[in-house]
């Protein structure tokens, strides 16, 4: 029974159409503050993107909070999110992210700012496969639970953004990441060959030194073929056909390297309605039109691009940083920061709902 289990969730998991519907874990969210908040606020906060018909939600699984002292893990905070989630059929893609400061390469003296990468790579495959026997298919933390669905862990994506030096100091390099990839996946394939290895999620930005499209051709130059399912990009831009363009290109460098069998999974995308100015500020209207638009457009597109499914970044509008700096990501919510909805909200139920 387990190997059959077993199979279907990799079935499942091999793209996002079955027949003509797609899957349910297409529509994802990105809601940081649902981690971090109360119990109470997580499960109305899940009980609304459940209505929405949110699929899975993406977390930053923080390495440093759980390694608490060297092979000590802590996963308590973690076990309620995982579970409050599954008792809202929401499936949680986990980002393994941020080592504890015993496992990082970040010097000691004339640090670069941001998130260092570990130090032996290898021992963020121990963790890494620890987490998998815990939530994955067969998983410690599923055995006799009856309180609430069991939607094991089938992805995993490694890391966030290496691409921008913020994660990936003192400078972004293609071949450093793909040697990540290289300790981490065969470590979770050992605890579950069926396990989907996403990418960290690669933006397309401004601050992307090389740009995007060159770090992946450079990634796959330095052996990144058959490291990874699927890859992650978080390919904002200013309108749906923009969007699709974007996927398109990234496609085509994956032909060119004989990985046309990989999946895409767009694992940021979104539109501020207010904040500073930046191209991707639309007004309140503009917001919940183009993510109408988009949805649709990723919906039609799927099958052509191979593409997992999408998460919209974010559920809720963020608090302006430490020292009054705003810019226009921290207005993407669906939810306003008093937690009041947008009219993006309905636009977004709308899309999912004709998925």
């Amino acid at each position: 029974m387990k190997r059959i289990a077993a199979l279907i969730l990799a079935l499942a998991a091999l793209g996002p159409t079955v027949g003509s519907a797609v899957a349910k874990d297409f529509a994802g969210i990105v809601a940081n503050d649902v981690y971090s908040g109360s119990e109470a606020y997580r499960a109305k906060a899940f009980a609304q993107q459940q209505a929405l018909g949110v699929g899975m939600i993406r977390q930053t699984l923080d390495w440093a909070s759980i390694e608490v002292a060297p092979d000590s893990y802590d996963f308590t905070n973690f076990d309620k999110f995982v579970a409050d989630a599954a008792a809202h059929n929401i499936r949680v893609l986990p980002i393994i992210f941020d080592p504890p400061a015993f496992r990082s390469s970040k010097p000691t003296r004339h640090a670069a700012h941001g998130t260092y990468f570990p130090k032996n790579l290898d021992d963020m495959g121990v963790f890494a496969a620890a987490v998998a026997k815990r939530y994955g298919v067969g998983g410690s933390f599923w055995e006799g639970q009856t309180n609430f669905p069991i939607l094991p862990f089938t992805a995993y994506q490694i890391w966030n953004e290496p691409n921008l030096a913020a994660y990936s100091p003192p400078k972004p390099s293609a071949s450093r990441y793909v040697a990540m990839l290289k300790a981490v996946g065969p470590q979770i394939k050992a605890v579950d060959p069926n396990a989907e290895i996403v990418t960290a999620g690669l933006p397309d930005s401004r601050l992307s030194k090389p740009n995007v499209y060159k770090f992946i051709q450079q990634m796959y130059r330095a052996g990144a073929k058959g490291t990874f399912d699927t890859i992650g990009i978080n390919p904002y831009a200013r309108t749906a056909s923009s969007l699709i363009s974007k996927l398109r290109r990234v496609r085509s460098i994956m032909a060119s390297f004989g990985d046309s069998n990989a999946n895409l999974w767009v694992t940021e995308l979104g539109w501020s309605d207010v904040g500073p100015g930046a191209p991707f500020r639309v007004g309140k209207t503009g917001q919940g039109k183009r993510i109408g638009q988009a949805i649709a457009a990723l919906r039609r597109n799927a099958a052509s691009l191979k593409l997992r499914g999408f998460f919209y970044f974010a559920w809720r509008d963020g608090a302006v940083y430490k020292g009054g700096h705003d810019f226009w990501g921290l207005h993407t919510g669906l939810l306003r920061k008093n937690g009041t909805r947008k009219p993006a909200y309905a636009a977004f139920k709308k899309a999912v709902a004709a998925l």
